[in-house]
């Protein structure tokens, strides 16, 4: 075999080796020059994704009880440093804000031109101007104009919940109902377009097929993962307007948003609606103007496209995760559920309504909702970038560092929870007694989730109205508790499960 290679071709490629070999060996240094503990990267194992992502909800705290609250990996060759500190992180997300302004720059342009300028990916003057433009949408004034929405929409589940009752015993597809239910009151809330995607006489909407397209990339896929060995990769793919998620998925949507707003301007009746999308129309500014630093508010057209689809589906998945999820756990704990009840009959007795602020001032309601929140969270990790070399604590972060937040291990850290992976809404009793920094499932400081409160109104709507005329049980095969996850793109059950709910009488 060596006599088909001439010396000079063995040569060459030994040196291949043994640059390729030198550059991973001096990418893997970084973590050890800076002193931070970390496990040993391999090849094999993408550095350290592959423990990280099959260990997803168990990693994050076992590296604090192997390392201390500091510890570093890399995601294949880009290092980061996690923080299991809540003292350190409210620097970082709080009070230093300004030395860790963006999320993150690594894989936040490869969605296509429209979905780049969402909100999660801009960083800087764009997002400062993005933020400012869309935080009025979620006023309470607007809130409580949106309640009617939801309450439509919910009344539509209850139809479906009822024919539930009459031809299966109350047997449900939990997941796919409050996903469904969500889909519904965010496509209004944000176009006022009516989508009928709780439709159960069509088995999967256009819609629902193609929202559950845009969550089922891999980020094992080979175009990832050319990004992360080689960044300039990543840049020709956002040069060249190329989509890595879903492409099909966010051409549809693209084309949703783009036939809502032709609509808009076209007939100026439709204008007079209060959504999300009327609000950025409002503020619509010209492309060379939103390049200029002086514009501090609005938003041009390529970014109306993008973060309509972000409200869309950002709502989608994860409010619509925690409805299932808060219904599995009260089907699971009737105790619970019972007297969650009683505290929503006795609003209905006062009030005959349910509405944006009798629904949040249920306490007993919202300590169910937080510590869904927490067992269960939207994500595992939120992520920071060191944009100027800053000391903390004593810890020097230089520029350009990846921060890893691990609000999910925060969540279940038995150092600040008693028998954390147990349903207890009681310790939500008191929030001044909860660390903001140890609990946050919208992430915390100025770049939390902008849709927060939104997201909590719907979630507290939907249950107040639900449980008004129904009670969640366990199906035959629904799992017991705890209840396992999986982390796509953000987490789910690792299975589909049923629930039943039964017709109460309130005679």
């Amino acid at each position: 075999m060596w006599c088909l290679f001439s010396w000079e071709t063995l040569a060459l490629l030994a040196s291949l080796v043994a640059l390729t070999r030198y550059y991973i060996h001096r990418k893997w240094q970084y973590l050890r020059e800076m002193n931070i503990p970390h496990d040993p990267p391999s090849l094999h194992l993408f550095g350290h994704m592959v423990p990280m992502k099959r260990k997803a909800f168990t990693y994050d705290n076992e590296m604090k009880q192997k390392y201390g609250p500091i510890w570093g990996c890399y995601n294949f060759f880009t290092p980061s440093i996690t923080f299991h500190d809540p003292d350190i992180l409210r620097q970082i997300q709080i009070k230093q804000f300004h030395s860790f302004p963006t999320r993150k720059r690594s894989l936040a342009k490869i969605t296509g031109k429209q979905m780049n300028q969402r909100l999660t990916a801009a960083e800087g003057p764009q997002w400062k101007r993005i933020r400012s433009s869309l935080s009025p949408t979620f006023s309470t004034s607007k809130l409580r104009h949106m309640t009617y929405i939801m309450d439509r929409c919910v009344d539509n589940t209850a139809v479906v919940l009822n024919r539930r009752i009459e031809n299966n015993g109350g047997v449900f597809k939990s997941r796919s109902l409050f996903l469904r239910l969500s889909l519904d009151i965010m496509c209004s809330a944000a176009f006022g377009t009516d989508v009928n995607s709780q439709d159960d006489s069509v088995s999967e909407p256009e819609i629902i097929k193609q929202a559950k397209d845009m969550f089922a990339t891999s980020m094992f896929s080979p175009m990832l993962l050319l990004c992360m060995i080689f960044p300039p990769f990543e840049w020709m793919i956002t040069y060249f307007n190329i989509n890595l998620f879903a492409r099909k998925s966010v051409t549809y949507f693209t084309s949703l948003v783009n036939q809502v707003i032709h609509q808009r301007k076209e007939d100026p009746t439709l204008r007079d609606r209060v959504d999300i999308l009327q609000l950025m129309l409002e503020n619509e500014i010209s492309e060379e103007n939103a390049k200029s630093e002086k514009f501090e508010k609005g938003m041009e057209s390529n970014e109306i496209v993008g973060n309509s689809i972000l409200m869309i589906l950002a709502g989608y998945e994860t409010t619509g995760g925690t409805m299932n999820v808060l219904a599995y756990s009260l089907a699971q704990n009737p105790d619970v559920q019972e007297k969650l009840q009683n505290e929503i009959d006795e609003t209905f007795r006062k009030s005959g309504k349910f509405d944006y602020d009798n629904v949040n001032n249920m306490k007993y309601l919202e300590m169910c909702v937080n510590e869904t929140l927490r067992l269960y969270g939207t994500g595992t990790r939120n992520m920071r970038l060191c944009d100027e070399q800053i000391t903390i604590n004593g810890f020097t972060i230089p520029k350009g560092t990846m921060i890893n937040i691990p609000s999910y291990a925060l969540a279940h850290d038995p150092e600040y929870w008693d028998e954390p992976m147990v349903f207890n809404p009681e310790r939500m009793r008191d929030m001044s007694q909860i660390d903001p920094l140890v609990y946050q499932p919208f992430g915390a400081g100025p770049r939390n989730c902008i849709a927060m409160r939104f997201a909590l109104t719907e979630i507290k709507f939907t249950m107040a109205k639900l449980l008004r005329q129904f009670t969640f049980k366990p199906a035959e095969d629904t799992p017991m508790p705890p209840l396992k996850l999986r982390e796509v793109v953000g987490i789910q059950p690792a299975v589909e499960f049923n629930l039943r709910v039964v017709k109460r009488n309130h005679e």
